[in-house]
């Protein structure tokens, strides 16, 4: 983890398995094909990401199988409770605006585990992501004010709209949460 308190992309990778299993038991393959093909999808193929392994998490006893001791394909893995903790940690890292590729994982990744942590940390990470928009946000008006020349200006109109329209997202999915007290 960084000072900042945000994830490095190994702990990115930590929180996909661990959110993973939060959801839910699943094989041990099933488990690193979900992270394999999640990752891949937001970042494309890394090995910095992709090279850390399962092995690692159940020997910090952060993951176990459901019956038994032994590790196979087939194996069904559960989330211990330290695990638990440790996704909940995750869960709590803040994200660094701009967003390079692990920041952007990370933010598919709150969004993906949103439900698995409770209501008050669900509150928290909206508005965490809401900031981190507004920070965006401005960061693009700044940019729009100083140098939309070109294509440049609608691209950047593009990116602005995209970013309201996250943030009211957000306020959407906060006032649903609120209201389903």
């Amino acid at each position: 983890m960084y000072q900042d308190k945000s994830l490095v992309s190994t702990e990115a990778v930590r929180l996909a398995a661990l959110g993973r299993l939060a959801a839910g038991a699943m094989t041990y393959a099933d488990l690193a094909q979900d992270i394999r093909h999640f990752v891949t999808r937001i970042v494309g193929p890394s090995l910095d990401l992709l090279g850390s392994s399962l092995e690692i998490l159940r020997l910090e006893g952060l993951i176990a199988p459901a019956e038994g001791s032994s590790v196979a394909d087939d194996t069904e893995m559960v989330i211990t409770e330290s695990g638990r903790q440790d996704f909940l940690d995750l869960m709590d890292a803040s994200l660094r605006a701009p967003l390079d590729d692990t920041g952007r994982l990370v933010m598919a990744l709150k969004l993906r585990f949103l439900f698995e942590v409770p209501k008050e940390q669900q509150l928290d990470q909206i508005d965490l992501l809401r900031e981190l928009a507004q920070s965006e946000l401005a960061r693009l008006e700044a940019l729009q004010q100083s140098h939309a020349e070109g294509a440049l200006a609608g691209s950047l109109a593009l990116d602005i709209d995209q970013v309201n329209a996250r943030i009211a997202w957000l306020n959407d999915l906060e006032a649903q949460l609120e209201n389903a007290a």
